[in-house]
This record gives structure tokens, sequence and C-alpha cells, in this order.
């Protein structure tokens, strides 16, 4: 009877030692689903306000390619292969420090913004407004430097790239965009850049009624940058009851986000110099006919890019939380972002492949014949354009920024490269496969030759296999992004 009391008694004990630990993995699971279903009803949430965000990107965008596909398109038509080449070309030094007079700041204001550490974000929106003025002037100085030792001889073609450079100081007050971004309230934002390039587009209308010169065109991207920089002052101090002038510089700060900025800083100034470079290399390889058409193509190419970017902004601030909550639920939002932007960029690239002849002749005329050609080749590259823009955030996240550079650098190599033996042999459509072969390798296909980047190749690649899926639009419709 003893033993048995004392058998009972252990079983007793161990019964409800294990009822206890059952209780306790219960309890554990049924918290870790507590919390993946709040991360998952906060994504949804989120991933509505992020769309509704994007909506306002969307609208901005399509009616500037409305606005383009007019004004644009009387200004090839007025200026000619030639001189819209010129006029083209007068943007590519600007363009190409764009990257070094940004400092790369932009996803990481962003990040620090949402994350709310240690520095306030007037101390973030000050440090970063004052580091990219100083960059900007720094900038705008290298450039007048070169194009007085470059074209001496071509005063106008000075001038016009001198107005162009211009945005590179004026887009220190960008830092207000970033604000409103990491707080999903890109309306603002949109507004005031809507109401800068509505202004502009009056103005460029204006002087192709009345016959102005080619100098007077590149002048208006100055009266629109000088514009929006204003306007977003204005909305920023009256919308968010704030001020410019609550805005503080910290030098540590500084210090400390361009050591984590430079590697995007650098890998942005190659993807701007192998994307603009064929412009430049066209010019001296080719000649001013072959960089007019390749300039037509690129209208109707890169117009397509800011979906990517507007996109992948809206969801960031969502992944940014994500991490620091639910890896689970962060991993499955990057792929569906990757998913979107796969089967997005391969709709327009089919789109333009089969309608690349008629939009050419419509728009350009019998002057730009063979565009169509190097537009249906060039159009591809935005598959890879909009899967590089979607991964280039999760190596922020994971701070990785250095393989961004590393894989931008091999990148604007190929690219260079391949233009030195197509372009004198094809000209603008050796251009195009050119930066096509480019941006597969740099923003898809090198990924999986770097161990800490190969997740990121395998995420692209389920993202394209997705595409292909019979019920890829109704999991992408019912599911999360």
């Amino acid at each position: 009877m003893e033993g048995k009391t004392q058998n009972g008694g252990c079983g007793q004990a161990d019964g409800r030692s294990t009822a206890h630990r059952h209780s306790s993995s219960d309890r554990f699971l049924i918290n870790q689903r507590l919390m993946i279903k709040t991360s998952s009803q906060k994504l949804s949430t989120t991933a509505r306000k992020a769309f509704a965000n994007a909506g306002w990107v969307f609208f901005d965008r399509i009616f500037r390619m409305a606005t383009a596909l007019l004004v644009g398109v009387w200004s090839a038509r007025y200026l000619g292969p030639s001189q819209f080449g010129l006029l083209n070309f007068a943007n590519v030094f600007p363009t190409v420090l764009t990257s070094l007079a940004g400092l790369g700041l932009a996803n990481i204001l962003v990040t620090e913004i949402v994350r709310k550490g240690d520095y306030s974000e007037n101390q973030l929106l000050g440090t970063g407004f004052i580091l990219r003025l100083i960059a900007g002037t720094v900038s705008l100085f290298i450039i007048t430097v070169l194009v007085h030792v470059l074209y001496r001889d071509q005063p106008v073609l000075q001038a016009m790239i001198l107005f162009t450079s211009s945005v590179l100081v004026c887009q220190s007050v960008d830092v207000i965009d970033l604000h409103f971004q990491s707080r999903v309230k890109s309306r603002l934002s949109v507004t005031a850049k809507s109401i800068a390039f509505v202004l502009s587009t009056l103005l460029r209308v204006y002087f192709l009624a009345n016959h102005f010169s080619l100098l007077a065109f590149s002048s208006v991207v100055f009266v629109e940058s000088a514009l929006s920089a204003l306007i977003l002052i204005l909305i920023y101090n009256r919308e968010e009851d704030q001020h410019i002038r609550q805005w503080r510089f910290n030098g540590a700060l500084a210090i400390r986000l361009l050591t984590m900025a430079w590697p995007i800083m650098v890998a942005d100034f190659f993807i701007f110099l192998y994307m603009r470079s064929d412009q430049y290399m066209l010019k001296e390889l080719a000649n001013d006919l072959e960089l007019g058409k390749f300039s037509a193509a690129l209208r109707l190419s890169e117009v397509w890019y800011f979906i990517a970017t507007a996109i992948t902004s809206s969801f960031y601030p969502t992944l940014v939380n994500l991490k620091t909550q639910n890896e689970a639920s962060f991993q499955r939002a990057f792929r569906k972002l990757l998913s979107l932007l796969a089967f997005i960029s391969i709709l327009i690239a089919v789109f333009i492949s089969f309608a690349a002849p008629y939009l050419v002749a419509l728009l350009y005329g019998r002057q730009y014949a063979g565009v169509d050609r190097i537009l249906v080749i060039h159009i591809w590259s935005a598959v890879f354009v909009f899967m590089g823009v979607g991964s280039s955030y999760w190596f922020v996240l994971h701070n990785k920024q250095r393989i961004l550079l590393a894989k931008t650098i091999v990148g604007a190599l190929v690219n260079i490269l391949l233009n030195l033996v197509l372009i004198p042999a094809y000209g603008a459509i050796g251009t195009s496969v050119a930066t096509l072969v480019a941006q597969f390798i740099s923003a898809y296909f090198i990924n999986y030759f770097i161990t800490s980047a190969r997740p990121v190749f395998y995420a692209q690649s389920a993202a394209f296999a997705d595409v292909f899926k019979p019920n890829f639009i109704r999991s992408l419709l019912k599911q999360d992004p």
C-alpha cells in the first residue's frame, strides 16, 4: 500500500509536471500564434495604407507621363533628333552626380526615423539637410569646372549643363520628402512636386509656342527644382505643425550617417554612371543622331521605373517594423513585394514589346525611325531594375550596404565594356543590349555567387516563378503583400 501510495504520488507528481509542461508549451504556441496573427493584421492594415500612399505617387507619375507624351513629344519634334539629344545630354552630368549629392542617405534616414532611435527627428532631418546641401554645392562646383575644361568652345552647352545641375543643390530639401515617406504621407510630397511640375510645364509650352532657344528649355529644370523645394518647405511648415528652424545639426550623428550610407552613395553613383554613361559614350563613339534615338527610347522605357520606387518606398516602413517584430512575417512580406514587382515589370515589358512600333510612329514620327527596335530591347531591363530596387531595401535592413556597392561596380564595368564593343558596330541598339546584360548580372544573377546575398537570389527566383503560377493574381489579391 505504501509503495502503491508512493507510486501513485509519483504518478500524480509526474502528471502535474507533464501537465505543467504541456500547459507552458501550449501557452508558448498560443503566444506565437497571437504574435503572428497580430503581425499579419498589422501588415494588412499598414499594407492598405501603403497602397493608398503608393497611389498618390502613381497619380503624380501618371500625370507626368501624360503631360510628357504631349509636351515631351512636342519638344522632340520641335528640336529634332540632334538638338533633342543635346538637351538630354545636358542632363547626364547632374544625373551622374545626383548620388554623390544625395550621399546615399535616403533609405538610411527613413529607417532611422521609423525606428525612433537615439536621435530626434529634428536632428535627423537637420543633419541630413546640411550634409546634402554641402554635397550638392560641392557637386555643382565640380561640374562647373569639368564643363569649363571639356566644353570650353561651347558656351551654350556649358550654360545648359549648369542650369540642369542646379537640382543638385535644391535636392537637399528632399529630406522633407523622406519625412513624409516615413509617415506614409507621400500625398504631401506629390502635392508640392505636382504644383512645381505644372508651372514648369506651362513655361515649356510657352517656350515652344514662341520658338525659344535650346538654352531656355534647359533653364526650366532649374525653375522646377527651385519651386518644388520652396513648396515642400511651405507644406512641411503648415501641415506638420513644425518648422525647419527646429532642425538641428549633430556632428556625431553626421559621422554615423555617413559611415552607414557611404557604400550606398558609391553604389548609387555607379548605377547612374552606367545608366547615363550610355548617352555619353554614344555621343563620343557614334553620333548625335544615335544619341537622339536612344534618348527617345529611354523616354518610353525608363518612365516606368517610378512604379518600383513608389511601391517599394511605400512598403518600406512596414518592412522595417516587421523586421524588428516577426522574421517570418517579414520574409513573407518581402517575397510578396518581389512577386508584385516581377509581375508588374514583366507585364510592362511584354506590352511595350508588342506596342513599340505603333507607339514610336504615333509619338515621334518618321524622323525617329528605328527607335522601336531600341525600345524593344531596352524595356526588358526594367524587369531587373524593378527587382534591384525591391531587393536593395533588404541589404539596407541587414546592414549589408557594401554588397550593394560590389554588385553595382560589377554592373557598371560590364556595361562600359560591352558599350565599348557594341556601340561602334551597332550604335544605340548595342547600348540597349549592354544595359540589359548589365542589369541582369548586377540586380539578379550575381546574388547567387555572394553567400550573404544568396537568400535574395532565391527570393527573386521564387518571385519570378510566382508570376507564372495559374492562381498568382488571386493569391496576390487575397493575401497580404
